[in-house]
């Protein structure tokens, strides 16, 4: 009878730190990074940053925009920045992946994933980390985070990359 009533009440009250909160967001409604948002046109990011990048996607297919704020200092739009990629396929942006100058702020894995569950609104419960690198999934849209090096952010629209892993497949036979 212990047994029985130890079970009822464990299925009753889960344990908070084995649940993960429901999440579901899409390229539309996933949250901005750099005031960027998944799914935008080339044109689009151009008009964010203005003089300050020059990014030229004209092409489909998948494409890559990168530049580096190491010999130079980041423009005052990308302020704490060290590299930055775009990634657009079909001339949407899919994944945006941002290296960001050391803080002091910053200095944990656990700092960083917690800063980014209250900026970007992804519930900190979805964390997933590993061998130093963290990863939330929340629907469509996955969140990856790391700070060997510097902290580095990497937003993604999923569905996009698992057509391009399909595409890449198919293209090697």
């Amino acid at each position: 009878m212990k047994l029985f009533v130890f079970l009822f009440l464990f299925l009753l009250f889960p344990a908070p730190h084995a649940a993960q909160e429901a999440c579901e967001l899409q390229s539309r409604t996933a949250p901005l990074l750099l005031n960027l948002q998944i799914g935008m046109l080339p044109e689009q990011v151009q008009s964010f940053f203005g003089k300050d990048l020059k990014i030229k996607i004209k092409k489909r297919g998948e494409r890559t925009f990168f530049q580096n704020f190491i010999k130079k200092p980041a423009p005052n739009s990308l302020r704490g920045v060290r590299a930055l990629y775009l990634r657009f396929f079909d001339r949407r942006l899919y994944q945006i992946e941002v290296f960001y100058e050391r803080r002091s702020d910053l200095q944990t894995l656990e700092n960083l994933t917690a800063a980014l569950s209250s900026q970007m609104n992804f519930p900190a419960s979805n964390w997933q980390i590993k061998y130093n690198r963290a990863e939330a999934n929340c629907g469509e849209i996955s969140l990856v985070a790391d700070n060997i090096l510097n902290p580095r952010i990497e937003l993604t629209d999923e569905t996009v990359r698992a057509k391009i892993e399909e595409l890449r497949e198919k293209n090697k036979k």
